[in-house]
């Protein structure tokens, strides 16, 4: 007996995946409305918000529903 469930999303939701929600906010603070030249920059920018996170994020927990 399993001590989880798994509850899958139903199909054209993204609304339900946290995923979906951290990479709107990723683009929306890191990528909209800016120019980047080479694909490197792109990475690095990404990247650097995603640092910033691994020290712990209010925002980031709020996103993915967690406590």
């Amino acid at each position: 007996e399993p001590d989880f469930q798994l509850v899958f999303l139903p199909p054209y939701s993204p609304e339900l995946n946290p995923i979906e929600r951290v990479w709107k906010l990723v683009r929306r603070n890191c990528l909209h409305n800016r120019y980047f030249p080479t694909l490197q920059l792109v990475i690095e920018v990404v990247e650097s918000q995603f640092q910033c996170w691994e020290r712990g994020s209010e925002t980031l927990r709020k996103l993915c529903a967690v406590a």
